[in-house]
């Protein structure tokens, strides 16, 4: 199964689970995003930071970060 990169394509427990940790870190992935993507923007309210992070990053790479820091 390839990644996915579209927030629509993604399951109701990972929307919920992603969607709560940036809600709970969303200065934090910002940063991120900005340090990795510098020229970039991906919006500021949480619902805004956490489609454009799975756009940019990917479903894979996101849930094992997120999983990382969980």
């Amino acid at each position: 199964m390839s990644d996915i990169f579209e927030w629509v394509k993604l399951s109701e427990e990972d929307k919920r689970v992603i969607m709560k940790f940036v809600s709970e870190n969303n200065i934090f992935v910002r940063e991120i995003m900005r340090n990795e993507f510098p020229t970039l923007y991906i919006g500021r309210a949480p619902e805004e930071v956490a489609r454009g992070w799975i756009m940019i990053a990917g479903r894979e790479k996101v849930i094992n970060f997120v999983n990382s820091k969980g």
